[in-house]
C-alpha cells in the first residue's frame, strides 16, 4: 500500500509542476521523496532503491521535455537536502535501545522514548487524506508530563530532562545524573555528546576526550576527529539553538566502513553527522554563476537559490545559457 500510494504522490506532483509551467509562474519548487524513503529502508543500492531512482530520473525528464511548451523559459536545478549513511541500528548492535540506555544510567527517573521514524509518513498520510475525503488525526505529543524524554533521528539523539524548563547546563546534569554522561561517553557506539558547560560553553564530550568548541581546544583524544573538518562548526550553529535537547547525541562513524548507526530503526539514515549523509548536491546549468567561498549549511544553498531567481527573473544577468550544459556541485556541507 505504501509503495503505491508514494507512486500516486510522486505522479500528483509532477502533474501539478507541469501544470504550474504551463500557467507560467515564475518560480516552481516540488519535493520528491521515493529514492529517500525507499533507501531508508532497503539501504543505498539495493534493487528497489535504484528502481525508485531510475523512475524519478524518468519524472525529470518529463519535466525537463516540457519546458518546449511551457508558457515562459525556466531552467532546472535538482538538488538534495542531504545525503545518507548506513549500517545496523543502535539497538540491533546492541539489544537495547539508547532510551533504555539512558533509562538505566539516570537516578531515579523514567524515560519515554520517541521513535522518529520515517520524515515522508505525514506526506503519504496527507495524500491518503486528500484522496478518501478523511481527516487524519493529530497526533499526542505533548511531552510536558515526562521526566526524560529521548528522541532520535537518524544517528543522531536529542535527550531532553524535563525537571526544568531550561536547558541543564554540564555541571547540573553531573551533580544530579552522575552516572548519566559516562554512561553515553564511554559508549562504543556514540562518538560524542554536545552539551553546554556553565564555565566553557559548549562542549563535545567522547571517551577518551573534550573538544571546547568555543575556541578549538581539545583535552585528549578529539571526539569529532573521525568527522569532517566542519563537524565543530556545525555543532556550535546546533548549540545555539532556542530549543536544543540538554544533550545531543551522535553515533560513532567508521570511515574505513563508512558506516555510523541509527538510533531510530533505519538501516539508511541521516540527521547527524558522519559520511555521505552530509554530502548533498546541486545539479544546475552551467551559465548560472557560483560564489567563490564554499556552499556550507542550507541557508547558504537558499541565498544561493534566491540570487539565481534575481538573475533569471531580469533583475541582472545570468549570461547566455548554453544547450544542455549542466554541471553537479558538491556543496561543502559536512
Amino acid at each position: 500500500m505504501r509503495a503505491a500510494l508514494c507512486v500516486v504522490v510522486r505522479d500528483l506532483i509532477v502533474y501539478g509542476v507541469l501544470a504550474d509551467m504551463m500557467k507560467g509562474r515564475p518560480a516552481i519548487y516540488a519535493t520528491f521523496s521515493s529514492y529517500d524513503e525507499v533507501a531508508h529502508h532497503s539501504g543505498l543500492e539495493r534493487a528497489d532503491t535504484l528502481e525508485a531512482l531510475r523512475k524519478l530520473d524518468q519524472q525529470f525528464g518529463r519535466i525537463d521535455q516540457a519546458r518546449a511548451y511551457a508558457a515562459r523559459p525556466y531552467e532546472i536545478v535538482v538538488l538534495s537536502d542531504h545525503g545518507q549513511t548506513q549500517g545496523a541500528t543502535f539497538k540491533q548492535r546492541n539489544g537495547y535501545g539508547l532510551d533504555e540506555l539512558v533509562e538505566r544510567s539516570l537516578a531515579g527517573a523514567s524515560v519515554t522514548g520517541i521513535a522518529g521514524g520515517d520524515e515522508q509518513s505525514a506526506v503519504v498520510g496527507n495524500a491518503a487524506a486528500e484522496a478518501t475525503g478523511k481527516k487524519q488525526k493529530r497526533p499526542k505529543n505533548d511531552v510536558s508530563d515526562h521526566e526524560v524524554v529521548v528522541l532520535g533521528s537518524g544517528n543522531l539523539g536529542l535527550i531532553y530532562l524535563m525537571e526544568e524548563r531550561r536547558r541543564l547546563t554540564l555541571e547540573e546534569i553531573e551533580e544530579r545524573h552522575p552516572g548519566l554522561l559516562p554512561a553515553l561517553r564511554n559508549h562504543p557506539h556514540v562518538g560524542w555528546l554536545l552539551v553546554r558547560s556553565e564555565r566553557a560553553g559548549p562542549v563535545a564530550l567522547g571517551g577518551d576526550g573534550t573538544h571546547y568548541l568555543a575556541d578549538g581546544r581539545v583535552d585528549g583524544e578529539d571526539p569529532l576527529s573521525s568527522f569532517s573538518a566542519n563537524a565543530p562548526r556545525h555543532l556550535l550553529r546546533t548549540d545555539a539553538f532556542e530549543h536544543v535537547a540538554d544533550i545531543m547525541v551522535g553515533s560513532f562513524y567508521d570511515p574505513e566502513l563508512d558506516e555510523g548507526c541509527a538510533f531510530e530503526e533505519l538501516i539508511s539514515f541521516h540527521g547527524g553527522i558522519g559520511g555521505a549523509q552530509t554530502r548533498p548536491f546541486l545539479l544546475y546549468p552551467a551559465h548560472l554563476p557560483l560564489a567563490d567561498e564554499p556552499i556550507v549549511g542550507a541557508a547558504a544553498v537558499h541565498d544561493l537559490l534566491l540570487e539565481w531567481r534575481r538573475l533569471l527573473n531580469g533583475s541582472g544577468s545570468a549570461g547566455t545559457p548554453p544547450a544542455q550544459e549542466q554541471r553537479t556541485l558538491q556543496p561543502a556541507g559536512s
